[in-house]
C-alpha cells in the first residue's frame, strides 16, 4: 500500500514532480510519503530552516530523499569552481550545493527530532535522486544515489538502500568495538501513521496553519537567542548595536528600559524618527506586566525634540519644518538651538537616552542633541546612552554620507559595540531571509522560487492590485489563521502620493484604513496599510507588499524594508 500525504498536483518543482511519479507501490509493503517536510533550525545543524523534498516512511525506517531535477553533472563549473552542477540554457554549468551533504543534514535533523521524542530505535536513512538523467562520474562516490541508469525502480531501491545503510551502521559499530547493538525497530502500519501525525503538524507546509506556526515559533526562539546575547552587554553604560531588520534591536531596547527604570530607578528618553515605531514602543512600554512607570520613560520623535529645542532657543529660524528636512538642513537647526538653549535651567535632562533606528538620524544632529538631553558634563564621553542602527537601511541616495559615517564612528569610539547577524533575524521562514537579502542587494528575481513563505505576483492596474491584496489576506487569515492585527499592507511611496489612483481607491474602500499614530493602538477589522518606509521597526506575521516596477532601485530598497517586517509570510505584488 502506498499513501501520499500530499496532492501531487500541488508539486511545483519539475524535478520533484518527476520523482513523485517514480515512487510506486510494492506488493506487501506499507509506504507513506510526506512532501516538503519543513525542519526547524532547532534541529538542523547548518540551516535556518531546512526542507526535505520527500520523507518516505517504511517498515524498515525513514528515508530522507534529496531530489535534483534536470541534467546533473560533476566537475568544473561555469564559475570556475569544482563540484556538482546543473546544465542550464546554453550549456551553462550552474553551480549547486552538494545534494549528499543536504540529505545528510536533513536526516540528522529528523534523527534529533525523533530522539527528543524518545524514539531512538527508528532508523533514518538518506539518499539522493536525479530523476531526469543518468549520472556516471569516475572518482565520485555514488552510493545511495538513484538515477535513470541505475537499473532499478525507485521504490525497491529505497528499501534496498535502507537495508544497506542499516547493515553498514552495524558493521561500523562492530569495527569501533561498540558491543551494544541498537535493535532497529520494524514499523507496523499503526506506528507509521502515528509518526506521520507527529511530524506533519510541526513541519508540513501543506498544512497552511502549521507552516505559519512553525515560522512564528522560530521567530520567537531566535528573538530569545538574540536577547540572551545582548544581555551580556548590560554592564556597559554606552552601547551601540548594529543589526539587520527584525533582529531584535527594539526588543532589547524594551528590556534595557525595564532594567534601568524598574531595577535601577533611573529616568530615560526613547528617541526614533518613525512615528509608527514610536507608537509601537509606547504600546510595548505600557504593558502592565513590565511594571514600568510612565513617569520614568518618555517616547519622543526626533523631529519633535528638534522643534521643542528650537522654540526654547527663542530663534524662530531654528524651529525646523518639512522644507528644512527636504533640504537636509535639520542638523544646522539643531546645532544652533543647542548652542542657544542647550544649557537652560528648564531643559529636561535624563539619566539615559535610547536612540532606535539611528541610521535615520546620524546625519541630523543626534550627537549635538544628546549633549542637551543627558545629565552631567561631557555626556557623549561620560553619559549613559544606547544606540541601535542598521547601515543597510540608510536610504541609498548617498547624500550626507561622510557626515553619517563621522557621527556613527564618533559614537562607536565611546561605546561597547556589537553586531547582530542575519541568523538572528526574526523572519526565518524558508525563503524570507533569502528574499530579504536579494532585496537588500537590489537583485530580486520575480521568477525565483523563494519557498512557500514568499509569494510573488504581478498586477496590471490599480483595481487588480486592490483585488489581489484582498485575496491574499483572505487566504492568510482563513487558511493561515492569522489575526487581522497581525497583517499589514505596505506600498512603495509613489503609490500613495496625493491624487494617485491606488490611494483614491483605498480611501473609497471601507475595507481599508490608513495606519496612523492616532489609530495605531486601536483594534480594527479593516485592512491597515501605509508605506514601506514608514513601517521601519514594525513587525507583523503577514506582510503584503505592493510595489511599482522593480527596475527602479529605490523600489527594491523599499521592498527590502517592507519584507524585513515579516515574521511568517511575505506576499509581493509588482506592477507589470
Amino acid at each position: 500500500m502506498l499513501k501520499r500525504l500530499y496532492n501531487s498536483w500541488h508539486i511545483a518543482d519539475p524535478g520533484e514532480r518527476s520523482a513523485d511519479k517514480l515512487i510506486t507501490s510494492l506488493d506487501g509493503e506499507i509506504i507513506h510519503i510526506i512532501h516538503h517536510l519543513r525542519i526547524s533550525s532547532f534541529y538542523h545543524r547548518t540551516q535556518l530552516a531546512g526542507e526535505i523534498d520527500f520523507l518516505v516512511l517504511t517498515r524498515l525506517g525513514l528515508m530522507v530523499i534529496e531530489v535534483k531535477g534536470g541534467e546533473i553533472g560533476y566537475g568544473e563549473r561555469t564559475d570556475g569552481t569544482t563540484g556538482y552542477f546543473k546544465l542550464a540554457g546554453g550549456r551553462t554549468k550552474e553551480a549547486m550545493a552538494d545534494p549528499f551533504i543536504q540529505a545528510d543534514g536533513n536526516a540528522d535533523a529528523i534523527q534529533k527530532y525523533l530522539m527528543e521524542k524518545g524514539l531512538r530505535n527508528i532508523f533514518v536513512g538518506k539518499m539522493v535522486c536525479f530523476p531526469d538523467c543518468d549520472f556516471a562520474r569516475k572518482g565520485i562516490s555514488i552510493d545511495y544515489l538513484w538515477h535513470r541508469g541505475c537499473g532499478m525502480n525507485l521504490s525497491p531501491m529505497i528499501l534496498r538502500m535502507l537495508e544497506d545503510q542499516i547493515g553498514k551502521f552495524r558493521e561500523d559499530r562492530r569495527r569501533l568495538g561498540r558491543a551494544r547493538a541498537i535493535d532497529w525497530k520494524e514499523l507496523e502500519e499503526e506506528e507509521i501513521i502515528r509518526l506521520c501525525e507527529e511530524l506533519t503538524p510541526r513541519f508540513d507546509p501543506d498544512l497552511y496553519r502549521s507552516l505559519v506556526k512553525l515560522n512564528l515559533a522560530e521567530s520567537d526562539r531566535r528573538r530569545r537567542e538574540g536577547l540572551a546575547i545582548l544581555k551580556g552587554l548590560d554592564g556597559n553604560r554606552r552601547i551601540m548595536i548594529q543589526g539587520p531588520p527584525g533582529s531584535g534591536k527594539s526588543t532589547y531596547a524594551v528590556d534595557l528600559i525595564r532594567r534601568l527604570t524598574c531595577d535601577e530607578g533611573k529616568t530615560g528618553l526613547y528617541i526614533c524618527w518613525n512615528e509608527l515605531l514610536a507608537e509601537e514602543m509606547k504600546q510595548k512600554l505600557s504593558d502592565p506586566e513590565l511594571e514600568i512607570s510612565p513617569e520614568r520613560i518618555k517616547v519622543k520623535l526626533y523631529f519633535d525634540l528638534a522643534c521643542e529645542l528650537g522654540e526654547k532657543s527663542g530663534d524662530k529660524s531654528l524651529i525646523p519644518s518639512n522644507e528644512v528636512i527636504k533640504k537636509g538642513e535639520l542638523r544646522q537647526c539643531v546645532k544652533g538651538a543647542v548652542s542657544k538653549a542647550g544649557r537652560r535651567a528648564d531643559m529636561e535632562r535624563h539619566d539615559f537616552v535610547i536612540v532606535d533606528e539611528a541610521q535615520d538620524i546620524f546625519d541630523k544632529g543626534i550627537d549635538l542633541m544628546l549633549k542637551a538631553l543627558l545629565k552631567g558634563n561631557n555626556p557623549i564621553e561620560n553619559g549613559s546612552w544606547f544606540i541601535f542602527y542598521d547601515d543597510s537601511q540608510d536610504y541609498p541616495d548617498g547624500k550626507g554620507l561622510s557626515l553619517y559615517i563621522r557621527t556613527r564612528d564618533m559614537f562607536r569610539n565611546h561605546a561597547a559595540s556589537y553586531m547582530l547577524t542575519s541568523s538572528l533575524r526574526v523572519n526565518t521562514g524558508h525563503g524570507i531571509d533569502e528574499f530579504v537579502q536579494d532585496a537588500a542587494s537590489g537583485s530580486i528575481d520575480p521568477g525565483k522560487d523563494y519557498g512557500k513563505d514568499v509569494a510573488i505576483s504581478g498586477w496590471k492596474d490599480s483595481v487588480e492590485a486592490i483585488r489581489m491584496v484582498k485575496t491574499a489576506l483572505v487566504r492568510e487569515k482563513g487558511l493561515g489563521g492569522t489575526e487581522n492585527e497581525n497583517c499589514i499592507v505596505l506600498f512603495t511611496a509613489d503609490l500613495l502620493r496625493e491624487r494617485s489612483e491606488i490611494r483614491a481607491l483605498l480611501e473609497q474602500d471601507e475595507g481599508f484604513e490608513l495606519l496612523t499614530p492616532e489609530n495605531y493602538s486601536v483594534k480594527s477589522a479593516r485592512i491597515r496599510y501605509t508605506t514601506m518606509l514608514k513601517a521601519k521597526g514594525l513587525e507583523r506575521d503577514v506582510v503584503v507588499l505592493v510595489s511599482s516596477p522593480l527596475t527602479d532601485r529605490r523600489n527594491q530598497f523599499q521592498v527590502f524594508i517592507g519584507a524585513s517586517r515579516a515574521r511568517g509570510k511575505v506576499v509581493l505584488l509588482i506592477h507589470q
